[in-house]
Protein backbone atom coordinates (compact mmCIF):
# COMPACT_ATOMS: atom_id res chain seq x y z
CA UNK A 1 0.00 0.00 0.00
CA UNK A 2 1.20 3.50 -0.98
CA UNK A 3 0.16 6.70 0.87
CA UNK A 4 0.45 10.16 -1.31
CA UNK A 5 -0.19 13.61 -1.27
CA UNK A 6 -2.16 14.92 -3.90
CA UNK A 7 0.91 16.32 -5.74
CA UNK A 8 2.80 12.49 -5.40
CA UNK A 9 -0.55 11.53 -6.80
CA UNK A 10 -0.42 13.25 -9.91
CA UNK A 11 3.49 12.50 -10.45
CA UNK A 12 2.24 8.98 -9.59
CA UNK A 13 -0.83 9.12 -12.36
CA UNK A 14 0.84 10.71 -15.03
CA UNK A 15 3.47 8.02 -14.55
CA UNK A 16 1.52 4.93 -14.43
CA UNK A 17 -1.52 6.61 -17.45
CA UNK A 18 2.02 7.32 -19.79
CA UNK A 19 2.85 3.36 -19.57
CA UNK A 20 -0.86 2.35 -19.97
CA UNK A 21 -1.79 4.90 -23.07
CA UNK A 22 1.51 4.51 -24.94
CA UNK A 23 0.14 2.57 -27.88
CA UNK A 24 -3.01 4.68 -28.20
CA UNK A 25 -0.63 7.95 -28.40
CA UNK A 26 2.02 6.24 -30.98
CA UNK A 27 -1.17 5.30 -33.50
CA UNK A 28 -2.98 8.39 -32.87
CA UNK A 29 0.44 10.45 -33.38
CA UNK A 30 0.50 9.97 -37.19
CA UNK A 31 -3.17 10.76 -37.35
CA UNK A 32 -2.37 14.51 -35.93
CA UNK A 33 0.81 14.64 -38.04
CA UNK A 34 -1.10 14.02 -41.37
CA UNK A 35 -4.38 15.68 -40.26
CA UNK A 36 -1.86 18.68 -39.38
CA UNK A 37 -0.23 18.81 -43.14
CA UNK A 38 -3.09 18.47 -44.94
CA UNK A 39 -4.52 21.09 -43.30
CA UNK A 40 -1.28 23.02 -44.02
CA UNK A 41 -1.93 21.84 -47.99
CA UNK A 42 -5.58 23.11 -48.03
CA UNK A 43 -4.27 26.71 -46.76
CA UNK A 44 -1.85 26.93 -50.12
CA UNK A 45 -4.04 25.35 -51.89
CA UNK A 46 -6.63 28.78 -50.87
CA UNK A 47 -3.50 31.48 -51.59
CA UNK A 48 -3.20 29.65 -55.14
CA UNK A 49 -7.02 30.37 -55.54
CA UNK A 50 -6.58 34.27 -54.27
CA UNK A 51 -3.50 34.76 -56.48
CA UNK A 52 -4.96 33.91 -59.54
CA UNK A 53 -5.60 36.66 -62.13
CA UNK A 54 -6.94 36.74 -65.34
CA UNK A 55 -9.61 39.19 -67.77
CA UNK A 56 -12.76 38.02 -65.87
CA UNK A 57 -13.18 39.97 -62.88
CA UNK A 58 -16.45 37.99 -61.60
CA UNK A 59 -14.45 34.25 -61.82
CA UNK A 60 -11.59 35.95 -59.93
CA UNK A 61 -13.87 37.69 -57.28
CA UNK A 62 -15.98 34.20 -56.99
CA UNK A 63 -12.41 32.23 -56.66
CA UNK A 64 -11.35 34.52 -53.41
CA UNK A 65 -14.19 34.83 -51.56
CA UNK A 66 -13.91 30.64 -51.79
CA UNK A 67 -10.68 30.91 -50.78
CA UNK A 68 -11.19 33.45 -47.86
CA UNK A 69 -14.15 31.07 -46.91
CA UNK A 70 -11.81 28.27 -46.97
CA UNK A 71 -8.42 30.36 -44.87
CA UNK A 72 -10.88 31.27 -42.38
CA UNK A 73 -12.18 27.60 -40.96
CA UNK A 74 -8.75 26.35 -41.60
CA UNK A 75 -7.75 28.72 -39.17
CA UNK A 76 -10.64 28.09 -36.81
CA UNK A 77 -9.38 24.31 -36.65
CA UNK A 78 -7.71 23.53 -33.42
CA UNK A 79 -5.49 20.57 -33.16
CA UNK A 80 -4.70 19.63 -29.53
CA UNK A 81 -0.96 19.50 -29.13
CA UNK A 82 -0.99 16.67 -26.07
CA UNK A 83 -2.43 13.29 -27.52
CA UNK A 84 -4.89 11.87 -25.17
CA UNK A 85 -8.11 9.93 -25.52
CA UNK A 86 -10.14 12.73 -25.09
CA UNK A 87 -8.02 15.71 -27.61
CA UNK A 88 -8.36 12.95 -30.05
CA UNK A 89 -12.45 12.45 -29.49
CA UNK A 90 -12.31 16.51 -29.95
CA UNK A 91 -9.81 16.20 -32.72
CA UNK A 92 -12.43 14.19 -34.58
CA UNK A 93 -15.52 16.27 -34.15
CA UNK A 94 -13.14 19.12 -35.17
CA UNK A 95 -12.66 17.34 -38.52
CA UNK A 96 -15.85 16.53 -39.16
CA UNK A 97 -17.24 20.29 -38.70
CA UNK A 98 -14.73 21.18 -40.80
CA UNK A 99 -15.71 19.15 -42.97
CA UNK A 100 -19.48 20.28 -43.05
CA UNK A 101 -18.42 23.91 -43.14
CA UNK A 102 -16.21 23.61 -46.33
CA UNK A 103 -18.68 21.93 -48.02
CA UNK A 104 -21.22 23.97 -47.72
CA UNK A 105 -18.70 26.71 -48.86
CA UNK A 106 -18.04 24.73 -51.95
CA UNK A 107 -21.68 23.97 -52.86
CA UNK A 108 -21.76 28.11 -52.94
CA UNK A 109 -19.44 29.11 -54.98
CA UNK A 110 -17.19 26.09 -56.93
CA UNK A 111 -20.31 25.82 -59.23
CA UNK A 112 -19.73 29.65 -60.60
CA UNK A 113 -16.30 29.20 -60.74
CA UNK A 114 -13.93 29.22 -63.96
CA UNK A 115 -12.76 26.11 -64.99
CA UNK A 116 -9.16 26.86 -64.75
CA UNK A 117 -9.71 26.57 -61.13
CA UNK A 118 -11.10 22.74 -61.87
CA UNK A 119 -7.33 21.27 -60.90
CA UNK A 120 -6.70 23.31 -57.68
CA UNK A 121 -10.28 21.67 -56.55
CA UNK A 122 -9.53 18.81 -57.12
CA UNK A 123 -7.02 18.67 -55.14
CA UNK A 124 -8.85 20.23 -51.98
CA UNK A 125 -11.88 17.98 -52.57
CA UNK A 126 -8.66 14.65 -52.31
CA UNK A 127 -7.19 16.75 -48.92
CA UNK A 128 -10.67 16.61 -47.88
CA UNK A 129 -11.31 12.93 -48.40
CA UNK A 130 -7.74 12.75 -46.59
CA UNK A 131 -9.12 14.67 -43.73
CA UNK A 132 -12.36 11.97 -43.59
CA UNK A 133 -10.26 8.86 -43.86
CA UNK A 134 -8.20 9.95 -40.98
CA UNK A 135 -11.12 10.94 -38.87
CA UNK A 136 -12.51 7.38 -39.58
CA UNK A 137 -9.34 6.25 -38.24
CA UNK A 138 -9.82 8.00 -35.34
CA UNK A 139 -12.97 6.74 -34.83
CA UNK A 140 -12.00 3.62 -34.90
CA UNK A 141 -8.36 3.99 -32.73
CA UNK A 142 -10.92 5.57 -30.24
CA UNK A 143 -13.09 2.75 -30.00
CA UNK A 144 -10.20 0.00 -29.42
CA UNK A 145 -9.11 2.31 -26.44
CA UNK A 146 -12.32 3.39 -24.85
CA UNK A 147 -11.09 1.90 -21.60
CA UNK A 148 -8.36 4.78 -21.61
CA UNK A 149 -11.11 7.48 -21.30
CA UNK A 150 -11.90 6.28 -17.63
CA UNK A 151 -8.52 6.23 -16.52
CA UNK A 152 -8.24 9.77 -17.90
CA UNK A 153 -11.15 10.87 -15.84
CA UNK A 154 -9.17 9.91 -12.32
CA UNK A 155 -6.79 13.13 -13.85
CA UNK A 156 -9.59 15.28 -14.12
CA UNK A 157 -10.96 13.91 -10.49
CA UNK A 158 -7.06 14.21 -8.46
CA UNK A 159 -7.20 17.74 -10.18
CA UNK A 160 -10.92 18.80 -8.86
CA UNK A 161 -9.58 17.33 -5.40
CA UNK A 162 -6.69 19.56 -6.00
CA UNK A 163 -8.81 22.74 -6.54
CA UNK A 164 -11.00 22.04 -3.44
CA UNK A 165 -7.93 22.53 -1.36
CA UNK A 166 -7.66 25.96 -2.34
CA UNK A 167 -11.23 26.42 -0.86
CA UNK A 168 -9.69 26.41 2.30
CA UNK A 169 -8.07 29.93 2.41
CA UNK A 170 -11.10 31.46 0.66
CA UNK A 171 -13.32 29.91 3.44
CA UNK A 172 -10.98 31.58 6.26
CA UNK A 173 -11.48 34.71 4.50
CA UNK A 174 -15.16 34.66 4.39
CA UNK A 175 -15.57 33.60 8.29
CA UNK A 176 -13.29 36.78 9.30
CA UNK A 177 -15.20 39.28 7.37
CA UNK A 178 -18.29 37.62 8.20
CA UNK A 179 -17.13 37.66 11.72
CA UNK A 180 -16.39 41.29 11.44
CA UNK A 181 -20.05 41.85 10.26
CA UNK A 182 -21.68 40.16 12.78
CA UNK A 183 -19.09 41.42 15.94
CA UNK A 184 -19.92 45.37 14.44
CA UNK A 185 -23.79 44.57 14.13
CA UNK A 186 -23.78 43.20 17.45
CA UNK A 187 -21.84 46.51 18.94
CA UNK A 188 -24.63 48.49 16.98
CA UNK A 189 -27.45 46.53 18.37
CA UNK A 190 -26.10 46.54 21.83
CA UNK A 191 -26.09 50.60 21.41
CA UNK A 192 -29.46 51.09 19.88
CA UNK A 193 -31.02 48.68 22.48
CA UNK A 194 -29.41 51.20 25.24
CA UNK A 195 -30.26 53.93 23.97
CA UNK A 196 -33.97 52.41 23.48
CA UNK A 197 -34.19 51.61 27.38
CA UNK A 198 -32.45 54.57 28.53
CA UNK A 199 -35.32 56.77 27.09
CA UNK A 200 -37.92 54.58 28.21
CA UNK A 201 -37.10 54.84 31.60
CA UNK A 202 -36.33 58.51 31.79
CA UNK A 203 -39.17 59.95 29.27
CA UNK A 204 -43.26 59.53 29.64
CA UNK A 205 -42.65 56.55 26.67
CA UNK A 206 -43.96 53.98 29.58
CA UNK A 207 -47.45 55.67 29.10
CA UNK A 208 -47.26 55.44 25.51
CA UNK A 209 -46.36 51.92 25.20
CA UNK A 210 -49.53 51.15 27.70
CA UNK A 211 -51.42 52.89 25.41
CA UNK A 212 -50.36 51.32 22.40
CA UNK A 213 -51.02 47.54 23.79
CA UNK A 214 -54.17 48.91 25.57
CA UNK A 215 -55.35 49.36 21.88
CA UNK A 216 -53.93 46.32 20.82
CA UNK A 217 -56.23 44.69 24.08
CA UNK A 218 -59.47 46.29 22.96
CA UNK A 219 -58.99 45.52 18.78
CA UNK A 220 -58.68 41.93 19.93
CA UNK A 221 -61.54 42.42 22.38
CA UNK A 222 -63.71 43.77 19.27
CA UNK A 223 -62.45 41.26 16.49
CA UNK A 224 -63.69 38.61 18.68
CA UNK A 225 -67.14 40.47 18.98
CA UNK A 226 -67.80 40.87 15.28
CA UNK A 227 -66.41 37.65 14.10
CA UNK A 228 -69.91 35.57 14.90
CA UNK A 229 -71.18 37.53 12.18
CA UNK A 230 -68.29 37.65 9.43
CA UNK A 231 -69.90 34.77 7.36
CA UNK A 232 -73.61 36.23 7.13
CA UNK A 233 -72.26 39.98 6.66
CA UNK A 234 -70.09 38.80 4.03
CA UNK A 235 -72.92 37.00 2.07
CA UNK A 236 -75.23 40.17 3.01
CA UNK A 237 -73.07 42.30 0.93
CA UNK A 238 -72.89 39.80 -1.69
CA UNK A 239 -76.48 38.92 -2.38
CA UNK A 240 -79.25 41.79 -3.53
CA UNK A 241 -81.94 40.44 -0.57
CA UNK A 242 -84.22 43.82 -1.53
CA UNK A 243 -83.65 45.24 2.76
CA UNK A 244 -82.36 49.05 1.24
CA UNK A 245 -79.35 49.88 4.01
CA UNK A 246 -77.69 53.13 4.00
CA UNK A 247 -74.78 54.40 2.71
CA UNK A 248 -73.01 55.00 6.61
CA UNK A 249 -74.59 51.62 7.48
CA UNK A 250 -72.78 49.21 4.01
CA UNK A 251 -69.73 51.55 4.71
CA UNK A 252 -69.90 50.34 8.86
CA UNK A 253 -70.39 46.38 7.49
CA UNK A 254 -67.14 46.57 5.90
CA UNK A 255 -64.96 49.14 7.91
CA UNK A 256 -65.82 47.00 11.38
CA UNK A 257 -64.86 44.01 9.52
CA UNK A 258 -61.48 45.11 8.16
CA UNK A 259 -60.34 47.43 11.18
CA UNK A 260 -63.28 47.03 13.80
CA UNK A 261 -60.74 48.93 16.44
CA UNK A 262 -60.04 52.47 14.17
CA UNK A 263 -64.48 51.89 12.68
CA UNK A 264 -65.58 52.27 16.32
CA UNK A 265 -63.44 54.91 17.63
CA UNK A 266 -64.46 57.05 14.12
CA UNK A 267 -68.01 56.70 14.67
CA UNK A 268 -69.91 58.61 16.70
CA UNK A 269 -71.28 57.62 20.30
CA UNK A 270 -73.33 54.39 19.92
CA UNK A 271 -72.33 53.58 16.50
CA UNK A 272 -75.07 54.32 14.38
CA UNK A 273 -73.91 53.26 11.49
CA UNK A 274 -73.44 49.65 12.85
CA UNK A 275 -76.67 49.26 14.03
CA UNK A 276 -78.28 50.33 10.70
CA UNK A 277 -75.86 47.66 8.82
CA UNK A 278 -76.80 45.33 11.53
CA UNK A 279 -80.59 45.65 11.62
CA UNK A 280 -80.52 45.11 7.84
CA UNK A 281 -79.09 41.57 7.82
CA UNK A 282 -81.75 40.90 10.85
CA UNK A 283 -84.23 42.11 8.72
CA UNK A 284 -83.20 39.84 5.97
CA UNK A 285 -82.76 36.86 7.68
CA UNK A 286 -86.13 37.01 9.22
CA UNK A 287 -87.83 37.77 6.63
CA UNK A 288 -86.10 34.98 4.22
CA UNK A 289 -84.59 36.80 1.84
CA UNK A 290 -81.07 35.88 3.17
CA UNK A 291 -80.62 32.27 2.97
CA UNK A 292 -78.73 30.74 5.96
CA UNK A 293 -78.30 27.34 7.45
CA UNK A 294 -80.65 27.97 10.85
CA UNK A 295 -77.40 27.93 13.68
CA UNK A 296 -76.16 30.57 11.49
CA UNK A 297 -79.32 32.27 11.35
CA UNK A 298 -79.63 31.74 14.79
CA UNK A 299 -76.32 33.08 16.32
CA UNK A 300 -76.30 36.14 13.72
CA UNK A 301 -79.98 37.59 14.95
CA UNK A 302 -78.72 36.81 19.04
CA UNK A 303 -75.11 39.17 18.07
CA UNK A 304 -77.65 41.47 16.58
CA UNK A 305 -80.10 41.80 19.76
CA UNK A 306 -76.23 42.05 21.65
CA UNK A 307 -75.02 44.92 19.62
CA UNK A 308 -78.47 46.85 19.91
CA UNK A 309 -78.46 46.50 23.40
CA UNK A 310 -75.11 48.03 24.07
CA UNK A 311 -72.44 45.34 24.33
CA UNK A 312 -69.79 47.54 21.87
CA UNK A 313 -70.58 50.83 24.10
CA UNK A 314 -68.00 50.49 26.72
CA UNK A 315 -65.39 49.12 24.20
CA UNK A 316 -66.08 52.17 22.14
CA UNK A 317 -65.82 54.75 25.21
CA UNK A 318 -62.53 53.01 26.15
CA UNK A 319 -61.28 53.00 22.71
CA UNK A 320 -62.41 56.63 22.15
CA UNK A 321 -60.21 57.71 25.80
CA UNK A 322 -56.85 55.45 24.38
CA UNK A 323 -57.18 57.55 20.78
CA UNK A 324 -57.22 60.72 23.02
CA UNK A 325 -54.31 59.97 24.89
CA UNK A 326 -52.74 58.75 21.77
CA UNK A 327 -53.50 61.91 20.01
CA UNK A 328 -52.07 64.27 22.94
CA UNK A 329 -48.69 62.05 22.52
CA UNK A 330 -48.48 62.26 18.69
CA UNK A 331 -47.39 65.74 18.77
CA UNK A 332 -44.56 65.60 21.13
CA UNK A 333 -41.30 64.98 21.28
CA UNK A 334 -41.71 61.59 23.07
CA UNK A 335 -43.82 60.20 20.42
CA UNK A 336 -41.45 60.65 17.67
CA UNK A 337 -38.25 59.75 19.59
CA UNK A 338 -39.80 57.18 20.42
CA UNK A 339 -40.65 55.65 16.97
CA UNK A 340 -37.12 56.71 15.64
CA UNK A 341 -35.22 55.01 18.28
CA UNK A 342 -37.28 51.55 18.29
CA UNK A 343 -36.83 51.90 14.24
CA UNK A 344 -33.55 52.20 14.95
CA UNK A 345 -33.47 48.91 17.30
CA UNK A 346 -35.26 47.11 14.90
CA UNK A 347 -33.13 47.61 11.72
CA UNK A 348 -30.15 46.73 14.07
CA UNK A 349 -31.82 43.83 15.29
CA UNK A 350 -32.34 42.39 11.45
CA UNK A 351 -28.66 43.72 10.14
CA UNK A 352 -27.07 41.44 13.35
CA UNK A 353 -29.90 38.55 12.38
CA UNK A 354 -28.58 39.03 8.31
CA UNK A 355 -25.09 38.47 9.32
CA UNK A 356 -25.55 35.49 11.57
CA UNK A 357 -27.69 33.83 8.94
CA UNK A 358 -24.41 34.66 6.11
CA UNK A 359 -22.40 32.53 9.17
CA UNK A 360 -24.60 29.83 8.95
CA UNK A 361 -24.42 29.50 5.55
CA UNK A 362 -21.23 28.99 5.45
CA UNK A 363 -21.24 26.55 7.85
CA UNK A 364 -23.23 24.83 5.36
CA UNK A 365 -21.12 25.65 2.54
CA UNK A 366 -18.10 24.09 4.39
CA UNK A 367 -20.15 21.38 5.06
CA UNK A 368 -21.04 20.40 1.68
CA UNK A 369 -17.89 20.84 0.60
CA UNK A 370 -16.11 17.96 2.80
CA UNK A 371 -18.26 15.82 1.80
CA UNK A 372 -17.37 16.33 -1.90
CA UNK A 373 -13.57 16.35 -0.80
CA UNK A 374 -14.32 12.73 1.26
CA UNK A 375 -16.66 11.38 -2.08
CA UNK A 376 -13.55 12.53 -4.62
CA UNK A 377 -10.80 10.89 -2.39
CA UNK A 378 -12.41 7.37 -2.07
CA UNK A 379 -13.99 7.61 -5.88
CA UNK A 380 -10.02 8.07 -6.94
CA UNK A 381 -8.50 5.42 -4.14
CA UNK A 382 -11.64 2.60 -5.61
CA UNK A 383 -10.79 3.80 -9.59
CA UNK A 384 -6.69 3.26 -9.25
CA UNK A 385 -7.05 0.07 -7.65
CA UNK A 386 -9.94 -1.00 -10.18
CA UNK A 387 -7.86 0.37 -12.83
CA UNK A 388 -4.43 0.15 -12.15
CA UNK A 389 -4.31 -2.73 -9.47
CA UNK A 390 -2.29 -0.87 -6.69
CA UNK A 391 -3.60 0.21 -3.65
CA UNK A 392 -2.88 3.95 -2.64
CA UNK A 393 -3.80 5.91 0.30
CA UNK A 394 -4.58 9.78 -0.41
CA UNK A 395 -3.37 11.90 2.86
CA UNK A 396 -4.90 15.12 2.21
CA UNK A 397 -3.59 18.14 3.00
CA UNK A 398 -7.10 19.90 2.88
CA UNK A 399 -8.73 20.86 6.58
CA UNK A 400 -11.87 22.26 6.34
CA UNK A 401 -13.22 20.50 9.10
CA UNK A 402 -12.12 23.00 12.38
CA UNK A 403 -13.54 25.82 9.83
CA UNK A 404 -16.68 24.52 11.23
CA UNK A 405 -16.07 25.29 14.94
CA UNK A 406 -15.24 29.07 14.13
CA UNK A 407 -18.70 29.08 12.22
CA UNK A 408 -20.17 28.70 15.61
CA UNK A 409 -22.96 31.67 16.41
CA UNK A 410 -23.08 33.10 19.67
Amino acid sequence: MTTLTIDQLQKWYRKRLLKQSKEFTKKAEKSYKLVERTLKDIRDLSKDLKETDDDEPDSIGIATRFAMKVEEITEDFYVDKEITHGSAEALQDEIRAFIQELWGAGARWIRRMDKRHKRTIKQIDAAMKELMNEMNKLQKLLYEYSWLKELERIGSRIQTLKDLGYSEELFEEQIRQTRMKIETAASEYDSAKNAYDTFVETSDVAGLLNLDEEADHLASLLRMKMNPLKKQVKKFLQRDTGVRVGAAGQKALVDYFEDPYRAIVEETDDYPGLLEGLNGLKVAIQTGKLSLKDRLGRRAIEEVESINSGSLRELQKKAKEVEEKRLSYAGSDVYAESARLQNSLEEAQKNLEYHRSDMLRIRDDISREVARVQEHRDRIESEILESFEEKVTLQLEIKLEPLLKKCVVD
